[in-house]
């Protein structure tokens, strides 16, 4: 028998639903329930469409995954250096196969516009994540403690000629702040606008939040998300300090989904990793 209320968490990748996720502490402001889980964390949708002409945004782009004939997902992801781009692990996971996808299924391109147009792409040959999904007692759960280790770093066979975004560790910082100025923005390739890269301006972010590696944040979000960029803009400059993973959701039979709070993970995570892997790159 149905309880009247569960609360699940949804990872934001097309294609991948259903995931059990750590609960995190629900925002004060409650949306309107929808029939779709939704990352739209209060009553207005603060995204708005942008055309990735300029830095920083033309270092955004889709990660597209072939998982078979007819079957293929995507996520949102950020050039780190000249041939490494940043994204969550679970959208390089076939839950269908429990296993990971094979590098040569996944192909990057950024600045990706609704007109076709891009600014740069290439193949994947590798990757390297922090999580491990095969042990699992269900292909459809991770564990809370892996919830920091929701990252991967693609390594490209073509290097792009473009700027890439560079990380930054802020520890147990509630952003932006007095000491780190500046504005959070999160951006990406949603669902809803698949060729179209969405902003939300002026959100914040809380790093090491509920345990070192991850982050909470109150940006707006939709399924194709995952992966993409927490940003901390001051002035002219762009460091990606998280990116986004997950929703928490709450689900309530015959009235629908309510998102109550986004998570993610922070820079501090995946800094040692990212380092390596831009400079070992020939």
């Amino acid at each position: 028998m149905l309880r009247d209320k569960t609360r699940r968490a949804v990872l934001c990748i097309a294609g991948i639903a259903g995931v059990a996720l750590l609960f995190v502490r629900a925002q004060a402001e409650q949306p309107a329930p929808t029939s779709y889980p939704s990352g739209i964390l209060g009553a207005i949708d603060h995204r708005k469409p942008i055309t990735p002409d300029d830095w920083p945004w033309v270092s955004i782009g889709r990660v597209n995954v072939i998982h078979g004939l007819g079957h293929r997902s995507y996520c949102t992801g950020t050039l780190i250096g000249p041939r490494q781009v940043l994204t969550a692990a679970h959208c390089l996971f076939d839950t269908r196969l429990n296993a990971w996808v094979k590098p040569q299924q996944v192909h990057f391109v950024a600045g990706q516009s609704r007109d076709g147009k891009f600014q740069g792409h290439s193949v994947a040959v590798a990757f390297t994540s922090g999580a491990s999904f095969e042990d699992h007692p269900r292909y459809d759960q991770i564990r809370a403690g892996m919830a920091a280790r929701d990252w991967a770093i693609v390594q490209l066979a073509d290097a792009l000629g473009l700027k890439p975004i560079l990380w930054r560790t802020i520890r147990n910082a509630d952003l932006p702040s007095t000491a780190e100025p500046g504005e959070i923005a999160r951006a990406g390739y949603s669902q809803d606008r698949p060729f179209l890269l969405s902003v939300h301006r002026g959100c914040s972010v809380k790093t090491d939040v509920p345990q070192p590696g991850s982050l909470l944040h109150q940006c707006d979000s939709m399924p194709g998300d995952s992966g993409s960029p927490i940003l901390l803009l001051q002035n002219e400059a762009a460091t990606l300090v998280g990116i986004h993973t997950a929703i928490e959701q709450s689900f309530e039979p015959g009235v629908g989904y309510r998102p109550r709070s986004a998570r993610g993970v922070s820079a501090s995570a995946f800094e040692a990793a990212a380092a390596a892997a831009v400079e070992s790159d020939p």
